[in-house]
């Protein structure tokens, strides 16, 4: 019988698509109210890989935010309300939303998604939020699953995702040697 122990905590962060900067530009003091400073973005990213996000706009583009502090992976449906709320202010009459905002986390060797849809593939997690695991880490990489999403697949994502888990490692030795002392 396995022992049942708390996980380590994650690197969280926050995949956002938009096509106005000025939206991106308004929404991260809200993210940073509730999830804490940012440590690091990405550069913006095109993104070309399906048309499911009209609704936001035409020329959509991608940057991830990845916060300071490590977390509890067991806060992930909670922060997915939080971005989805978020994400509800930022429409008007005429358009739902003007952004997306993907929670998730990098454990070590996974990047984890939270998600409002089921599908085979994904684990509820409580409050109406599913989880799934999107892009492994494996033999020094990153290794899509058959179903891990076309941009997370890409080599224009490969240097962001390389990127938070380094900051995860960094955080996560930082935050052992600081119980040990």
């Amino acid at each position: 019988m396995g022992t049942i122990k708390k996980p380590n905590p994650v690197k969280f962060f926050t995949a956002v698509l938009f096509e106005n900067i000025s939206v991106l530009e308004r929404i991260i003091p809200q993210l940073e109210k509730e999830f804490g400073l940012i440590q690091w973005k990405s550069p913006i990213i095109d993104f070309t890989h399906t048309n499911y996000y009209q609704e936001i706009g035409e020329k959509l583009k991608r940057i991830f935010l990845v916060f300071q502090e490590l977390f509890d992976p067991e806060d992930l449906a909670n922060r997915k309300i939080l971005t989805n709320q978020l994400e509800s202010q930022t429409g008007d009459t005429q358009i739902t939303r003007r952004i997306n905002l993907d929670p998730g986390y990098f454990d070590g060797g996974k990047i984890v998604l939270a998600t409002t849809k089921n599908f085979s593939h994904r684990v509820y997690i409580g409050k109406g939020i599913y989880a799934e695991a999107t892009i492994r880490w494996e033999k020094g990489d990153f290794r899509p699953f058959e179903y891990t999403y076309p941009d997370y697949a890409s080599k224009e994502y490969r240097p962001s995702l390389i990127q938070i888990r380094s900051l995860y490692r960094e955080d996560l030795s930082r935050a052992q040697t600081n119980e040990v002392v």
